[in-house]
């Protein structure tokens, strides 16, 4: 996990460095952007599904913790992460989030701001059936939605509260069974911190 999310890290790092080079002096084009760097915290309920020889015989959502980082860059409008999550409780050994998020930023005051968005990614877990003495792997990608309130706590920090929809779509077979995994939906909140880089 310590170098898939170094990965993450070093690629955001990059198109962050790229976004914010400073335009020559001559430009009459002048872009505020700003690099971010933001820690999660949430709560998350994953669909889960067993049929056994065709019968559904378990229907529920499992609810975990998560923790999260997310390092992107901003400008006016539009705001950009990339993203890792670990999820933690429920049946699963490991659950683990990377991803990409695009939102655009309604701004209707000075002191806060509305964003919604789109994110994609991957998920890789491994889930424990305890009924069926069976342990699940799956890796698996995903698309889904982002939508919340972001509120300025000065020029080099934001506070963010959210709600965030993961859509899987994803399902892995052991003999006579079969796990389908729908969406994982998800309330956070976020401090972000604000920086230029020269």
């Amino acid at each position: 996990m310590v170098k898939k999310l170094s990965k993450v890290i070093v690629a955001t790092l990059l198109v962050a460095s790229s976004l914010t080079a400073e335009l020559t002096d001559n430009s009459m084009y002048k872009f505020n952007i700003n690099s971010l760097i933001g820690f999660e915290a949430g709560y998350s309920g994953f669909d889960y599904e067993r049929t056994t020889s065709g019968v559904t015989d378990a229907r529920e959502t499992v609810n975990i913790n998560h923790g999260g980082i997310k390092i992107g860059a901003e400008s006016e409008n539009y705001r950009l992460f990339l993203s890792a999550r670990a999820f933690d409780g429920g049946d699963f050994d490991y659950a683990r989030a990377y991803g990409v998020e695009v939102q655009y930023l309604l701004n209707f005051s000075k002191m806060a701001n509305v964003y919604f968005g789109v994110n994609a990614g991957k998920v890789d877990m491994r889930f424990a059936d305890k009924t069926n003495n069976k342990t699940v792997k799956l890796s698996n990608g995903y698309m889904g939605g982002d939508v919340g309130v972001n509120v300025h706590l000065g020029k080099s920090a934001d506070f963010e509260v959210g709600a965030r929809l993961m859509s899987l779509n994803a399902s892995a077979t052991d003999g006579a069974v079969t796990y389908d995994f729908d969406n994982i939906v998800t309330g956070y909140a976020s401090i972000i911190f604000k920086y230029q880089m020269d």
